[in-house]
């Protein structure tokens, strides 16, 4: 049977998982992950929600901000206001006001020896057509080793040390409103096959640039690919082989300026 300090740790996530948050301006989700025998699945996970909305303060707000209520050994992963006294409460949830650049310390903590500890997020979203207005970057402290987390890879990993607070620097900037990249052209299929389709594109002779894919059928439009890529080709798996496919390419900046569409490609699958 599992020790009742730990069973918090699997139900809070589930109950953040169905609650239904309002919606920010800009929000990052971080979830910090570590492998416990003890824990739901196998695995203790705890959610930080940073968040700016123009409603909120830089304080403490009940109706925005939530504390840690569930201190526990296996994982502890709580936000702390730089500067701010050591009597200031914790924070799981921590939404600012419109004040850049704003700061967050994260601070991460385990009792389980030698096991990897994993930090995962949901890339800032991109809107075509439009810019990013905040940028958000993270730093470890202990390494000094900067983190992008607009890349593909939404992941880091380090090895836990028990009694070593790891600490992270978030901060949320402010970036002035830019012109969106050119459109990618040439789009064109290669390759496909029963099930899949290999995509590739032609783009501006610019290094910074990622990709997005889009996919239209029957069942209508999605995003094909979870963050922005570098590679000016993808390959699509996964169809159900019957109907016809519109794929449609956008490019992405440094700075999060999503392109137009780029003209169709289409494909009509084997059955």
């Amino acid at each position: 049977m599992k020790s009742g300090r730990w069973i918090w740790i699997g139900c809070l996530v589930a109950v953040w998982g169905l609650a239904a948050l309002p919606v920010l301006a800009a929000e990052l989700s971080l979830t910090v992950a570590v492998p416990s025998q003890d824990a739901e699945g196998g695995v203790a996970k705890n959610r930080l929600r940073l968040g700016i909305e123009t409603r909120a303060t830089d304080g403490f707000d009940p109706s925005w901000d939530v504390g840690v209520a569930f201190p526990s050994p296996v994982l502890m992963a709580e936000i702390r206001r730089p500067g701010t006294p050591s009597g200031e409460p914790s924070l799981w949830w921590d939404v600012r006001s419109e004040t850049f650049p704003q700061e967050w310390a994260v601070e991460v903590t385990s009792d389980q020896p030698d096991v990897p500890v994993t930090l995962t997020w949901m890339a800032p979203p991109t809107v075509a057509g439009q810019c990013g207005q905040v940028s958000w970057t993270m730093r470890d402290m202990l390494t000094n080793q900067p983190i992008d987390m607009a890349a593909s890879a939404v992941t880091y990993r380090y090895a836990n040390q028990v009694g070593t607070v790891r600490r992270f620097l978030v901060t949320a900037a402010l970036v002035p409103p830019g012109s969106p990249p050119p459109a990618p052209f040439n789009v064109w299929i290669p390759r496909q096959g029963r099930g899949s389709a290999y995509l590739a594109w032609s783009g501006p002779r610019d290094p910074t640039l990622r990709y997005h894919v889009y996919r239209e059928d029957a069942r209508g439009r999605v995003r094909v690919t979870s963050s922005p890529q570098s590679a000016a080709s993808y390959l699509d798996s996964g169809l159900d082989g019957a109907g016809s496919v519109t794929y449609r390419v956008t490019a992405v900046d440094a700075q999060g300026c999503e392109s137009a569409d780029s003209p169709a490609a289409v494909v009509a699958h084997r059955r």
